[in-house]
């Protein structure tokens, strides 16, 4: 891993850049750059507004070649695919946290 504070949570929205890719059965997907390193992330973002305590958000490293070929509906599948990513928010109780595994929501 890196020094970057991007490898490190938490994280702090205002050291990335975020670029929005789409919508996944209501989760937010986009690929946010580190402003510091230019490491670029894949971020899944998901709450279900009924219920308390349910958002979470996953974030993990997104390689060159599969920059242009990861979509909204690929998303969760690439990042459950990853040797590790990043887990977070309200469903959590965590502010983020290393995992790894498949994702299901």
């Amino acid at each position: 891993m890196t020094e970057c504070r991007c490898y490190a949570p938490p994280f702090d929205y205002r050291d990335f850049t975020s670029r929005e890719i789409g919508v996944d059965h209501g989760a937010e997907v986009s690929v946010v750059t580190c402003n510091s390193c230019g490491t670029r992330w894949l971020h899944y973002f998901f709450e279900n507004e009924s219920f308390t305590a349910s958002g979470r958000w996953y974030r993990g490293l997104l390689a060159a070649p599969e920059q242009s070929m990861v979509t909204p509906a690929t998303a969760i599948a690439y990042l459950g695919s990853l040797p590790w990513h990043f887990a977070g928010g309200s469903f959590y109780d965590s502010t983020g946290f290393r995992r790894s595994g498949e994702i299901r929501l």
